[in-house]
């Protein structure tokens, strides 16, 4: 590396030159490695604070489930009670029906009835007016006065 036709002052400032060299790389490198290191220390706290998230997020995700879940059964009671109570009314709907229909057989009934009194009323009444309206003009009255004198002559 070096010729021996260098002086050794030359040798020492060439080696002086490469040391200061050497020394201002490793200051270099030793401010590298605290700015590595301080961008570590920083990537950790983003960590530790992104974990710290991810588990909240997770316990209120636990939470949701749980209200939902409670949610899930209180509507399920409350379809069952619904359920339930349509059921009910259905039977009483039923019910009423029948009634109202019965009572819509007895109306029928009578109006039949009523009709029917009223058809044989009208032909009674009929008949009997041809009869008496017979009875009671005067040619009839005459000739049936009549009757009754040749029958006891």
């Amino acid at each position: 590396m070096f010729n021996q036709n260098t002086s050794v002052d030359t040798k020492v400032a060439v080696l002086e030159q490469k040391v200061n060299t050497y020394e201002q790389m490793m200051y270099k490198i030793e401010d590298a490695i605290h700015a590595i290191s301080e961008t570590n220390q920083n990537i950790s706290k983003m960590l530790a604070v992104h974990d710290e998230r991810l588990e909240q997020v997770m316990r209120s995700d636990e939470v949701i489930i749980k209200m939902l879940a409670e949610q899930k059964k209180s509507l399920e009671a409350e379809d069952v009670d619904l359920s339930d109570r349509i059921d009910e009314l259905e039977v009483k709907i039923n019910d009423k029906l029948k009634t109202i229909n019965k009572n819509l057989e007895e109306v029928s009934k009578i109006k039949w009835m009523t009709v029917g009194s009223a058809v044989v009323l009208a032909v009674v009444v009929t008949a009997f007016s041809s009869l008496v309206s017979g009875f009671w003009t005067p040619s009839e009255i005459q000739t049936h006065r009549e009757s009754r004198i040749e029958r006891t002559n």
